[in-house]
């Protein structure tokens, strides 16, 4: 049987990272979760012209999210509030008043799924209470993406200096693997007729400008698009039976096809430079919180709150590992920022006075996920090798 974990990244704060012992207190956390289970992005028909196959229609609009994953994230945030409650950064059941003014919930504004997913946070962690989650009032939220406004912009040179190097360093053969298992899945002969088409997963994998953004082309955009989809179509319960995956071959095949969606994630949202551009707002947001600093891209934060939950994207989750040099992933979930994954940045207080900031990462299985089961938390940290100060402010 696979053995199952999250990740517990201790990171250097005021001092030598100590272990926890009795007597220590968790004084605040910041939990980032991404969105519950959606359905593709684009239409099936377009998904179709795409990858040169059929794919499944689902029960709800492109992009939004399902009542399989309203229901799954549910029972994440149960066990995240379970596994917090027990440390008494929140308060206990019926403290209202407390949960009240020590609790903020703030969404991507963006969309639907996003706000949705504040919606059940706010609800499963005082579930007695009415903490309301919140977002912007604007129509995009840089706290969430800061490409496109005056907030940041990406420099030209140290992207491509970022690309290279992780082109150089992406896993392989794992990656090519994948597309090859995805080529021959979605379009044998995809690359036969036109070598250039989207269909091709073979093609090299660049960086394109679009109105000034940064965006991925190539065989692994299509490859790790098609990947998450289908890693989507199994969680939900779709069968894939039209792909010619049995329910009981899917999760192996789900594995193997992975490492395109993560090598897309390697290539262009874990880069530096795009991950400082685009969410160093975010970074900067959760390190004020946690040194006691006015927060002012969530004006919600209070000098009262102990628990802040941002409820955004997978895109948040990879660029959280560039800019605060983390890594992880996991046994029996082939996707690292798959949904209702939770990074968790805990600060602690020991007995001696000193405080050290702890990172944990909340993941479901691919089969919680599948049938809508919170994750055996106790039973699933590990520990991981220390990380840079997460209190200092980046230089």
């Amino acid at each position: 049987m696979m053995r199952r974990f999250s990740s517990l990244v201790c990171l250097l704060a005021l001092g030598a990272c100590a272990p926890q012992t009795q007597g220590d207190v968790l004084e605040k956390v910041v939990l980032l979760s991404r969105h519950g289970i959606r359905s593709p992005t684009q239409s099936p028909q377009d998904m179709e012209r795409r990858t040169g196959h059929a794919w499944p229609v689902w029960s709800v609009a492109p992009g939004e999210m399902t009542d399989h994953g309203a229901k799954t994230l549910a029972a994440m945030v149960q066990a995240v509030q379970e596994t917090y409650q027990k440390t008494g950064v929140l308060p206990a059941s019926g403290d209202c008043q407390t949960m009240e003014q020590e609790s903020v919930v703030w969404a991507d504004t963006a969309d639907h799924r996003t706000r949705q997913t504040g919606e059940i946070w706010a609800k499963g962690i005082a579930p007695e209470c009415a903490v309301k989650a919140q977002w912007a009032l604007t129509a995009a939220d840089p706290v969430f993406n800061a490409l496109g406004t005056q907030s940041d912009r990406v420099d030209p040179l140290a992207l491509r200096r970022d690309f290279e190097a992780a082109e150089r360093t992406l896993p392989e053969p794992a990656s090519t693997n994948a597309l090859n298992r995805l080529q021959a899945l979605l379009a044998p002969k995809g690359c036969l007729s036109d070598p250039a088409s989207p269909q091709c997963l073979a093609g090299p994998t660049k960086i394109e400008w679009k109105k000034g953004t940064p965006r991925l082309q190539g065989g692994f955009v299509t490859g790790g698009m098609a990947a998450e989809s289908l890693l989507l179509a199994y969680s939900e319960g779709l069968s894939l039976t039209g792909f010619g995956i049995t329910d009981k071959d899917a999760p192996a095949f789900i594995d193997a096809i992975m490492p395109a969606h993560e090598a897309e994630n390697h290539l262009l949202r874990r880069l530096p430079e795009y991950a400082r551009a685009r969410n160093s707002i975010m970074a900067e947001s959760i390190r004020a919180f946690l040194s006691d600093r006015s927060v002012p891209s969530i004006p919600s934060v209070l000098p009262s709150t102990k628990v802040l939950v941002l409820a955004g994207h997978d895109t948040n989750l990879a660029a959280m590992m560039a800019l605060f040099g983390l890594d992880w992933s996991f046994p029996d979930q082939p996707d690292s920022t798959a949904p209702n994954t939770v990074l968790a940045f805990e600060r602690w207080r020991h007995s001696d006075g000193t405080r050290d900031i702890r990172v944990r990462i909340f993941h479901q299985s691919l089969i919680e996920l599948r049938e809508g089961r919170a994750p055996d938390i106790e039973a699933s940290a590990i520990t991981l090798s220390p990380s840079w100060p997460v209190l200092a402010r980046q230089p």
